[in-house]
């Protein structure tokens, strides 16, 4: 063991050195209860090696800092129940014994854009596969009133729920699509400046940009002008579906600046609580959105049926691609949490991933399934590919 210093922002400090009677672990948490009030909830562990470690108690944020010549400081997020366990960590083997809890960043808004990174991951909509999704919207977009419409290869399904609120989705035939949602009680609604609400696009691929811009008016889609020109999309929730559906980066940043959460984009209030029924029927569509008719929405879902075999998939694959596809499976990928994707060579570059990813790349081909961009950060040799119920049976005998 070695010596430690504690602190806090009022300039308070306790000395604890090997011996003590009392446990540093249990000594730290003195100091807290001591000290911790409404305008004091910052506290520090600084031993002898000038490696520090701070807990703000308050904000759900942790520092690790790195004193002398090549001194830096480095932040991550943490539950109410990390800050004990970390500060145990930290106790027993300073940054050594850190390590393995990250990641962790250079500042406290790359760090604040990672927790809502991970807040969106448990949503309704990051879990629910596109597949379903598109299922659902071309069913709503019909009980609305309309027709789901192609133009370049994208599909294009709105609803709205009559009183100025929207979704709308457009996406290809390999599930690359784009949602935006506006909710006028969202505090984002009431953004005026246009480099703003164009800013809240930012991130967003040039191909998916290009469906929300010069649009007409129809039905559902509420547009704002754009301040290189023509107009644009409104909206309070932009969820992009180039690999894994996230939030745009813009809407992202504007949340944080404004210190709101990913509830704060509304998209729990039209389109989540849809997405969450368990048996998309006629009575449960009727009991989650009362502003549609029973007629109206018994009308939506016959004109939907003609659509279930072009979004089910039955045709049979080729057993010995499946074979080898599952194999590879074995070797190196997972299943993601909620089994929208299927992970193979997770943080793998191309050199480690080698020849293996080359047959895996032919078979996702020759299998017609659908591959999708791995995340920012991902390593060189990572491969996503969207689930399929086909494939997902086979699995089970490979687990």
């Amino acid at each position: 063991m070695r010596s430690l210093t504690f602190s806090d922002d009022k300039d308070n400090e306790r000395e604890w050195v090997p011996g003590d009677p009392t446990d540093a672990l249990g000594a730290f948490l003195e100091f807290i209860d001591e000290h911790r009030a409404d305008d004091n909830a910052s506290f520090c562990i600084t031993d002898e090696r000038d490696e520090g470690l701070i807990l703000w108690l308050d904000h759900g944020i942790v520092a690790r800092v790195t004193g002398g010549q090549d001194s830096r400081t480095e932040f991550r997020l943490v539950n109410a129940g990390d800050f004990r366990k970390l500060a145990f960590m930290f106790i027993r083997g300073g940054f050594v014994k850190l390590g393995r809890y990250g990641p962790w960043w250079p500042d406290v808004p790359s760090a604040m854009r990672t927790q809502l990174r991970l807040d969106f991951d448990r949503s309704v909509l990051r879990r629910t596969h596109p597949r379903e999704l598109c299922r659902r919207l071309a069913v709503l977009t019909y009980i609305d009133g309309r027709e789901p419409t192609t133009v370049a290869g994208f599909t294009h399904y709105g609803f709205g729920d009559g009183s100025g609120d929207s979704v709308d989705g457009w996406f290809a035939a390999g599930a690359r699509g784009l949602v935006v949602t506006f909710d006028r009680g969202s505090p984002l609604a009431s953004i005026d400046d246009a480099h703003a609400r164009a800013a809240l696009y930012d991130g967003v691929p040039p191909d998916l940009l290009a469906l929300v811009r010069h649009m007409p008016q129809p039905g559902t889609v509420r547009t704002s002008a754009h301040p290189n020109g023509g107009m644009l999309v409104a909206a309070t929730g932009i969820f992009t579906y180039s690999g894994p559906c996230m939030m745009s980066e813009g809407l992202l940043v504007r949340l944080q600046e404004d210190q709101l959460g990913v509830e704060d984009a509304q998209v729990g209030r039209l389109l989540e609580r849809l997405l969450a029924l368990e048996d998309f029927t006629p009575a449960a569509v009727a009991q989650a959105a009362p502003w549609w008719s029973d007629d109206a929405i018994a009308r939506g879902f016959a004109a939907a049926a003609a659509l279930s075999g072009e979004l089910s998939l039955t045709a049979p694959l080729d057993r010995d691609a499946v074979d080898r596809f599952c194999r590879i499976w074995a070797d190196s990928g997972y299943n993601d949490p909620w089994g929208v994707h299927y992970v193979f060579f997770d943080c793998h570059t191309l050199e480690e991933a080698g020849e293996a990813r080359d047959e895996l790349l032919s078979l996702i081909q020759a299998l017609g399934l659908e591959r999708v961009d791995a995340p920012a950060g991902s390593g060189s040799g990572e491969v996503w590919v969207r689930s399929d119920p086909r494939i997902d049976a086979e699995l089970g005998h490979w687990a």
